[in-house]
């Protein structure tokens, strides 16, 4: 097994470690040094590890001690035994696999790098960062070719980073707002490396597979967590949140939240698909988000929504995008798994009428009145498939549906008045003997058409008594009462506004 004896302010260059190393970070290193602000203790620049752990058995009087991995294969990273609590890791355009466990580590330091599958446990500080005006192609060149891979492999590989009980936790990408794509040149730069810079395009961006998973298993004091301007193939949520949670201007194919119960300010603002044709979902599992605030939320673009066994009811939606059609409000399911949704719950339809009506009560809750009745007339179409309601209520509920979508479509009962009309208008002058007979049409027919949809007409507005049948009373009584429903469903259609 190897050991380097860390020796502050050095660099170690373009080394190969075949065998298990130990970076031992002892005091007696540190005896007589002064300590240099703004400088890197410690830097490995192009080296390959195969194991590597990172130890450290004393307290080390030093202001703070950082190393830093430049442009380096870490294929199994442990970093378990740290005593000293003034020690940071750093990396920088690296490719590294490993656990890092040591709860007295100052703070741990990711950008650009890939994370094939790092565990974070216990941490004061875990920033991960993808920065895009720091991608250095000289670096990556000689890394890929060190390992023998290529760069299409490279971020085509599943990245996963599993943060578990850390005090402060960012997760930020900065994209730069260039047309440009590809090489460029870096005029302003000296260090060779960091001459040329590369800018990914949107096909590459596309490519790159990042899932985030955070949980909280014990309550961790002053706690943070950041998640800002990212590309996430997946994010999973769990346990209780302390401190402060903000998720924002994110990327999102799938989103899981399990057994979540947040007691800090929790903010999720402008969520939706990385791309609008993946199988994008978001399952909520047994959690309480009372409280949650959801701000620009596209639940529209999601393909499969669950919400199982959680409360949404007192949670704050602001500028969220729903469906606007039942058809497209059958993705919200009540489902234990949103990867099967074929396995429903008993009372499915049930669960799915709880589902619209807690998002209905917190819509209500913020003024969102027109998401609210929206919301009231999915969870009628719902309610209308449980099979235990009684058939006259699944008839009402049907009944209201089609003729003004539950009391918001002032179209539907007017084209149901137009068209329910004109056949009764045809009926009536049938049942009178006055069309389609051997007598030329007359047209003073059609100005009698609006004395017949007048609530108040006559019997005899267009024959005298002596000329009523049995036929010709009775659709002249069944229209009046259809008449008067439908102008009276497109009435409740227009005050939608007014009912709170």
């Amino acid at each position: 097994m190897n050991r380097i004896e860390i020796t502050p302010y050095s660099t170690i260059t373009d080394q190969s470690y075949v065998q298990d190393t130990v970076l031992s970070i002892d005091a007696a290193s540190f005896a007589g040094v002064p300590f240099q602000g703004g400088r890197i203790t410690f830097t490995f620049i192009g080296c390959r590890f195969r194991k590597v752990f990172i130890e450290n058995s004393e307290d080390i009087n030093f202001e703070n001690i950082s190393i830093q991995f430049v442009a380096c294969y870490l294929e199994d990273l442990q970093v378990e035994n740290i005593l000293s609590q003034n020690i940071s890791i750093h990396f920088f355009n690296s490719i590294l696999t490993g656990r890092i466990s040591s709860p007295n580590l100052k703070s741990v330091n990711i950008n650009n790098c890939v994370g094939r599958s790092v565990f974070f446990l216990d941490q004061n500080r875990v920033d991960v960062s993808y920065t895009e005006e720091n991608v250095f192609p000289k670096y990556w060149r000689k890394l890929l070719k060190d390992i023998n891979t290529d760069f299409f492999t490279v971020i085509n590989e599943k990245q996963s980073f599993n943060i578990y009980d850390t005090k402060i936790v960012s997760f930020k990408t900065n994209e730069a707002n260039e047309i440009r794509k590809g090489l460029y040149k870096r005029s302003y730069e000296s260090y060779p490396p960091y001459k040329v810079g590369y800018y990914f395009t949107e096909e590459e961006k596309a490519l790159l597979n990042i899932n985030l998973l955070i949980q909280y298993s014990k309550p961790v004091e002053e706690q943070t967590t950041i998640i800002s301007g990212s590309n996430l193939n997946s994010l999973s949520l769990s346990g209780m949140t302390e401190g402060p949670l903000l998720i924002e201007s994110t990327k999102i194919n799938r989103w899981y939240i399990s057994d979540f119960l947040p007691k800090g300010e929790v903010s999720l603002h402008n969520i939706y698909p990385i791309d609008d044709q993946a199988d994008s979902k978001i399952g909520i599992h047994k959690s309480n988000l009372d409280g949650v605030w959801f701000d620009n939320i596209d639940f529209d673009k999601y393909k499969r929504i669950s919400l199982y066994r959680s409360k949404v009811a007192k949670a704050t939606f602001t500028s969220c995008n729903f469906p606007d059609q039942y058809s497209s409000f059958e993705k919200f399911m009540p489902i234990e798994n949103v990867h099967y949704p074929e396995r429903k719950t008993q009372n499915h339809h049930k669960d799915q009428y709880e589902i619209f009506l807690q998002l209905k009560r917190s819509l209500e809750n913020t003024g969102n009145y027109y998401e609210a009745q929206k919301l009231q007339s999915i969870a009628h179409d719902a309610l209308h498939k449980i099979n235990s309601i009684s058939c006259g209520d699944r008839i009402i509920l049907k009944v209201n549906s089609l003729s003004n979508k539950h009391g918001l479509s002032i179209i539907r009962p007017f084209l149901w008045f137009i068209g329910v009309s004109v056949l009764l208008y045809i009926l009536y002058l049938l049942s009178l003997g006055r069309i389609f007979n051997s007598n030329q049409f007359d047209h003073k027919l059609i100005g009698y058409y609006f004395s017949f949809i007048d609530l108040t007409h006559r019997n005899d507005f267009l024959v005298n008594k002596e000329e009523f049948t049995n036929w010709s009373l009775a659709v002249d009584y069944i229209s009046k009462v259809i008449f008067g429903f439908i102008i009276y469903q497109f009435i409740a259609a227009f005050r939608k506004y007014g009912k709170k």
